[in-house]
Parts: structure tokens; sequence; C-alpha cells
């Protein structure tokens, strides 16, 4: 299981990455686990986070759900909380049995970077290349390093 963190440089931008987890989800894709998501509007003090939301259903297929799978661990959204700026989203993603090439397609042409993880360097520097590096997606906000930490692709 692998937790990872990728910046949008708007407010919405990951929104749709949450409906396309869901779909390669769906697909048998990728295997997902939990994810976060976290905005910084232009006008708000700090950013605010949405966990768990792609759980559904009723109170019982909730509790199930959460016996069931993991859960992102606080430090990590706390830690992506830090590489934001206002503005700016990000989806913090666990998954499991990602077929990497295939989901890095799925994204292909969004403008996302990779800010956490819990993978290896080589494993990191392998997503950064299917999902477009950092010259290519999102450019880290000024100060701030964008390969800090551990996290995996929304993979």
């Amino acid at each position: 299981m692998s937790t990872t963190a990728w910046r949008f440089r708007t407010t919405e931008g990951a929104d749709g990455v949450v409906v396309r987890l869901k779909q390669l989800d769906a697909q048998d894709l990728i295997d997902v686990q939990d994810v976060a998501v976290l905005r910084w509007p232009e006008y708000a003090k700090a950013p605010v986070t949405h966990e768990h939301v792609t759980e559904e259903g009723s109170a019982m297929s909730s509790m199930m759900s959460k016996m069931k799978h993991g859960r992102i661990d606080s430090t990590m959204i706390e830690a992506v909380k830090q590489d934001m700026v206002p503005g700016t989203s990000a989806v913090v993603v666990m998954s499991t049995a990602a077929v990497t090439d295939t989901v890095s397609k799925a994204f292909h042409g969004q403008p996302m970077e990779l800010i956490r993880s819990d993978l290896s360097v080589q494993e990191q520097d392998h997503l950064r290349t299917l999902f477009g590096g950092p010259g290519q997606g999102t450019s880290p906000a000024a100060g701030q390093d964008p390969a800090q930490g551990t996290s995996q692709p929304p993979a």
C-alpha cells in the first residue's frame, strides 16, 4: 500500500482527480483505499480538508469500509498543508495494485505535481516521469521543496 500527495494550481484541480480515481477503481486499474482532498481558497486563512471522500452509502457500509481499508495518516495531511499556498488544492491517495502506466495515461495533460510520498526515491522519480515531472506539472510554490516527504500518485 502506498500513499501519495499531488498538488494542483487551482482550488478545483483535485476534484476531477477524485472522479477519475473512482472510475479507475471500478475498472480494477487501481485499488483506492482512501482519499483526502485539501483546498486553500484565496480568501481563507488556511487549507480546508475533506477526508475519506470516496466513501459512499449507508452508515453501516461506511463502518465496514473503515474496518476493511486503511486510512491516510493525519501527519501526511498536515505535511501536505505545509506544501500548499492560497489558490491551490491537493489530493492525498492511499492505494494498492495500481496499473501505473495505464493510470498515468488517464491523467495525461492534467497539471499535477507529486509533492509527498511514502515511496522510494526511485519509485517517486518513476512516477514523476510517468505523470509529467516537475517541469510539466504544477510548479512548486516559492520557497517550497516539492520533493520533501513521501507520497504516491493517484496510480
